[in-house]
């Protein structure tokens, strides 16, 4: 009976020992990670002479990798994050060892160090060079305004290091922008006056160490225009106004525009005799005795700060011409019977500037507009929709229709593969509170990870199941040969 049972537990055993496999790749890392690297191709650079740095170009690095499913491959590393140690080297020798270390992401799930080795020659310089034991470094650069969100412009960097030593005359001070190693912060990501770290490995009395130099820059948040002026419909001799706003501008220069025509408005009065402008640097700008030759033009507005410039959209401004004021009749004597029914012995050449009927005259009222010359007002209140945003005259006449721009959303509601999600913003022109649908665009990198957890699982049950049956038929025996031995 005990050789049956331990027979029936070996055979569990096996079977347990079979489905190991299965259960390892169901439960499967579920990221890419790396045992090892290996240098693929050397750098181009294997001979240096003393007081050199390692040069990596032309290396190429590979890495041995287990993928999330449990396959394996090899791919190329890159070179960022790649350091050598010794970075520089010190003393002359044949086959001097180079260590590489790269971080990688390991089977623990975190980023570790990776190393590999390779051998160089290094050898003493000809000849006597002028040692530079460096002091200090100072920088400058070319831009000191940045907007947030701009990296620092390497460009116009330059690094001076101040020496002293075995310095030729008049060379205590001597370009190391070459030698920069890092730059801190590379890219600006709030507004503010700041500072920039500049840091160069440079050689000491003794060996080689970092040096820091700061440069004081000033960033600036990006312009974001809140309202652009809206279009105008005035009478000849009129007046009118437009207005904008945005935000992080220090200035407001408006122009004048048509086709390639440009005309600051400070200077449109000499441009267009008559007119009278009042705010031309101003966030209002107004408009008054407007002439019949500023028909067709448009407006705009320039924002300024120290670190960028940004122009609204251009308005139009139409001008009507001014209707004529009919002259009233001078009263005159009701004409004679003589004088109306016989007429003059000699008949003048020219026409008589005088109707010759009072009732003929017809007198317009000055103030009143024919009903074709209806002037559009708008009043700088945003109408809206879904979608859109624009200015509306009282008699239904839109105009700087635009599609709302929103710049921050908020997530309401996350996308599923059975319904989309919701996400909500503000317009930053009109104000209005747009509702926008997010697609799910998730895929199925997990269904085969699934696929082979169930699978995994499945077999567990089916070798559990052998070994019960294994164990019932062992017991079933056990009884019989017992019945046959009594």
């Amino acid at each position: 009976m005990k050789q049956r049972f331990l027979k029936s537990a070996w055979i569990m055993i096996l079977i347990v020992i079979m489905l190991l496999p299965p259960l390892r790749t169901a439960k499967a890392a579920g990221f890419n990670y790396y045992t090892s690297i290996y240098i693929d191709k050397y750098p181009d650079k294997l001979d240096y002479y003393v007081g050199e740095s390692f040069d990596k170009t032309g290396m190429r690095i590979y890495g041995n990798r287990v993928k999330a499913d449990g396959s394996t491959d090899v791919c190329d590393l890159g070179l960022d994050g790649l350091t050598a140690s010794p970075s520089t080297f010190t003393k002359a020798g044949s086959n001097q060892k180079v260590t590489l270390r790269l971080n990688c992401m390991a089977a623990s799930g975190k980023k570790e160090p990776f190393y590999v080795y390779l051998y160089v020659n290094v050898e003493e310089m000809e000849g006597d060079p002028p040692l530079y034991w460096t002091k200090k470094i100072t920088a400058t650069a070319e831009k000191t305004t940045y907007l947030v969100g701009d990296s620092f412009d390497k460009s116009g960097l330059t690094v001076w290091a101040h020496s002293e030593g075995d310095v030729p005359p008049g060379d205590e001070k001597w370009n190391c922008t070459k030698y920069v190693t890092k730059i801190s912060p590379s890219k600006f990501t709030k507004a503010g006056e700041q500072y920039v770290t500049v840091t160069a490995n440079l050689t000491t009395q003794y060996s080689t160490a970092d040096f820091t130099a700061k440069i004081k820059v000033k960033v600036y948040s990006p312009i974001e225009i809140k309202k652009h002026p809206g279009d105008e419909i005035v009478e000849e001799g009129g007046s009118c106004g437009f207005t904008v706003k945005a935000d992080h501008a220090s200035s407001f220069a408006w122009y004048f525009v048509k086709g390639k025509s440009l005309v600051s408005a400070k200077d449109a009065s000499s441009f267009f005799p008559g007119l009278q402008v009042s705010g031309a640097a101003d966030k209002h700008l107004k408009l008054s005795h407007i002439p019949l030759s500023l028909d067709g033009w448009e407006v705009l507005c320039e924002f300024s700060n120290k670190a960028q410039t940004v122009k609204s959209n251009t308005a139009s401004i139409t001008v009507y011409e001014k209707e004529a004021e009919a002259a009233t009749p001078e009263p005159t004597s009701a004409p004679s019977a003589e004088s109306s029914a016989a007429p003059t012995a000699e008949p003048t050449t020219e026409p008589t500037a005088e109707p010759s009927s009072p009732a003929a005259i017809t007198v317009e009222t000055p103030s009143e507009a024919p009903a074709s010359m209806h002037t559009h007002s708008f009043d700088g209140v945003y109408h809206s929709d879904g979608k859109q945003h624009w200015l509306e005259c009282a008699c239904g006449e839109r105009t700087a229709a635009a599609d709302h721009v929103v710049t921050e959303w908020k997530i309401l509601a996350e996308p599923t593969k059975n319904e989309p999600g919701v996400r909500r913003g503000t317009c930053a022109v009109c104000g209005a509170e747009v509702l926008e649908d997010i697609p799910y665009e998730g895929g199925e990198e997990n269904d085969s990870s699934s696929l082979l957890l169930i699978i995994g699982v499945a077999l567990a049950g089916v070798a559990c199941v052998t070994c019960v049956i294994v164990l019932v038929i062992a017991a079933s025996k056990s009884k019989r040969s017992r019945q046959h031995a009594q």
